[in-house]
Formats: C-alpha cells, structure tokens, sequence
C-alpha cells in the first residue's frame, strides 16, 4: 500500500499533524501537508489540483474550508517560483502580504506597488457591503472542487474549518439556491452544522465565543475522532 493522505487548507491546516492511526483508518500508508499559512480556498483549488496534475490521484483527501475571504494574486517574482504555488501570492483581508507565506521583500515583483495593492483591496471590500458574496464564491468554489474529486473517483472529505457559516443569512439570499448541493453532499461535513476550530474549542472552553485558535496537537485528536465517526456513520470508510 502506497497511498498518500492529502490534506490541504491555509494554517490552520498547516498546525494539523496528522496522526498515524488518522492515516491508517483512511486507509493510507503517509500524509502529505500541503497547507500554506495565510491562504484563502481560491489555493486551495488550485494548489490541490496541481498537486493531484504533477503526483497522481492520492488515496485520500481532506480539505479544511478555510476563510472565504481571501484571495491570491500572481505577483511573485519568476525567478522564486516553486512547483505548487507558483508566482502566486496570498493576500489577506486588510490587503496585507502576510511575511510567513513568502519573504515578500525579495520574491514580490518589483513593477507591483504593494501599497497601491492593499489600498485597491481594502477598496474592493468596502465595495462588498456584506458577506454574502464571499459565501457565494467560495460554495461555489467547494462544488467545483467536490465535481474534481467525483470524476477522478478520488475520496475525499471537507469541512468548515473556520468561518462558522449563518445559515439564516445565506437563505436571506435567493440567488444562493446552490447550497442544497452542498447539503446533500454527505462528503462535506455538514456546512451550517460544524465549525472545526469551533468544536476544538468547545472542549477547551464551552462558553467561548471566540474559537479561530492554532490549537494544540491534543485538540486535532478530538478532531480526526470526530471526523472518523462521521465518516463511519456515514458509510465513507469502513
């Protein structure tokens, strides 16, 4: 048996050291992390498309839903690309280049003001007066990942890791109908239901209403055992 568990989100998957006993019961022989800190959904698509382009198939997948905010922008010098991410450069919510994602200094194109850029992306959220439209883009983005996976044959499981989403204001919004197709998608833990840095928390500090912590690798054991028995329930592994 030589399949690799892949899992793939932004720091909060990157904090995630998969267990043994995690990667044996998906029925793998190692874990592959391809997390990058700081990223937004938008990579994880692509990065976990090139990555599947240059390997092949893994045996499993696991993907972190991570904030729907963020973006990517192709602005890295050539000479610093690398064979996943290429010149592209994560950007996070205030248009800042966060410095652990890439040494900015040296791999930014230099023609690129980052100024100018944070100013256009501050801009570009002010535009967006509320959350639906992030929402959207990224349960779409989820679908199209989801179609991937189904028409390799490729397992694979997704969950919120981070953004709790409001169930109340997304059906305040008709033109958001797609989320039934995520609802009837057993393979992504349910989306208004599971939160995983919440559940994390809430066995730390019931009461807390702030979860979005790197949690410690005992709080990531609660996690895979959850997830373990959703997928047994569920009829995902055996």
């Amino acid at each position: 048996m030589n399949k690799k568990l892949l899992l793939n989100g932004c720091s909060f998957g990157k904090s995630w050291p998969l267990s043994k006993s995690f990667i044996d019961t998906l029925g793998c022989s190692a874990g592959i992390n391809i997390s990058k800190i700081a990223t937004g959904f938008q990579r994880t698509c692509r990065s976990t498309i090139e990555w599947i382009a240059q390997n092949g198939d893994p045996g499993f997948v696991i993907i972190p839903i991570t904030f729907s905010h963020r973006i990517e922008i192709p602005a890295a010098q050539c000479s610093k690309f690398d064979n996943i991410d290429g010149n592209w450069i994560p950007v996070q919510q205030n248009g800042t280049i966060p410095h652990d994602a890439y040494d900015r200094k040296r791999n930014f194109v230099p023609r690129v003001d980052q100024e100018n850029m944070k100013r256009l992306y501050q801009t570009y959220h002010k535009l967006v007066y509320n959350t639906a439209g992030h929402v959207d883009k990224i349960f779409t983005e989820i679908i199209l990942l989801s179609a991937f996976f189904e028409s390799r044959n490729i397992p694979y499981l997704m969950f919120d890791m981070c953004n709790d989403f409001d169930e109340k204001m997304v059906l305040r919004h008709p033109h958001i109908n797609k989320v039934k197709l995520l609802t009837e998608n057993n393979k992504l833990v349910k989306i208004f239901d599971f939160c995983g840095n919440k559940y994390m928390q809430s066995l730390i500090d019931p009461n807390s209403t702030h979860f979005n912590y790197h949690h410690a690798p005992e709080q990531y054991l609660e996690l895979e055992k959850y997830l373990i028995d959703y997928m047994k329930q569920n009829n995902l592994i055996v």
